[in-house]
């Protein structure tokens, strides 16, 4: 009988490598390693840089084995228990401010704010509240310049996890889509600063 789990992440972008191996290790124990052989197949320098910080961060131990084509499978072999982080315990006194519907320019920049804010949903840890300002507010409205459909269910996953967000007042005027908001709630300045002067540390995107 063939005991042997695998986990492919060929050609997966970034960061759905390390979340589809996350959700695969979900609650795999050294019990579990006894039972089954795990083996994460890849085909990526940066996944297989990525996977291993990701696996060495959970306290599992592991060998890496290359083959043709820049292949390379990783063989879990234990795994130190961690105490794992739920609910409001995950939530901690920072802030994130989007500043734009991209993480940089063209595209690429929307593929990064996409993938960013997917991350957060598989993070041991979350911050407090997330801010998005000037053309940040597309990515948290129904306009017709950014498709952010899959980014307003991470947001409203990330609500009902305990973390605030926030769309800036005056940036949604500007725009015209006040009444177009579809998660969060409609910040102002004074709250805006407050909320920045407050958290233990800002994270500018």
């Amino acid at each position: 009988m063939d005991n042997t789990i695998q986990i492919d992440v060929r050609d997966l972008p970034c960061p759905e490598p390390v979340v589809k191996a996350k959700q695969a290790l979900l609650g795999v124990n050294e019990y579990a390693l006894k039972l089954h052989t795990y083996e994460i197949i890849g085909n990526t320098p940066s996944s297989k840089e990525n996977l291993s910080r990701f696996l060495k961060a959970e306290g599992f131990e592991f060998d890496i084995g290359f083959g043709r084509d820049g292949q390379f499978m990783i063989v879990l072999k234990g795994k130190a228990e961690k105490e794992a982080k739920q609910g409001k315990d995950k939530i901690i006194p920072k802030m994130m401010l989007f500043k734009s519907d991209k993480v940089g320019e063209g595209e690429l920049g929307g593929m990064l704010a996409n993938g960013f804010l997917k991350s957060l949903l598989h993070a041991d840890v979350l911050p407090q509240k997330i801010l998005f300002i000037n053309r940040g507010v597309l990515l948290t409205t129904d306009n017709k310049e950014v498709n952010n459909d899959e980014i307003v269910e991470v947001l409203k996953e990330l609500e009902k996890q305990g973390v605030e967000i926030y769309s800036c007042g005056s940036c949604l005027s500007y725009f015209a889509l006040t009444e177009r908001l579809k998660v969060g709630v409609i910040g102002n300045a004074l709250e805006s600063i407050q909320n920045m002067l407050t958290s233990d540390s800002l994270i500018s995107l």
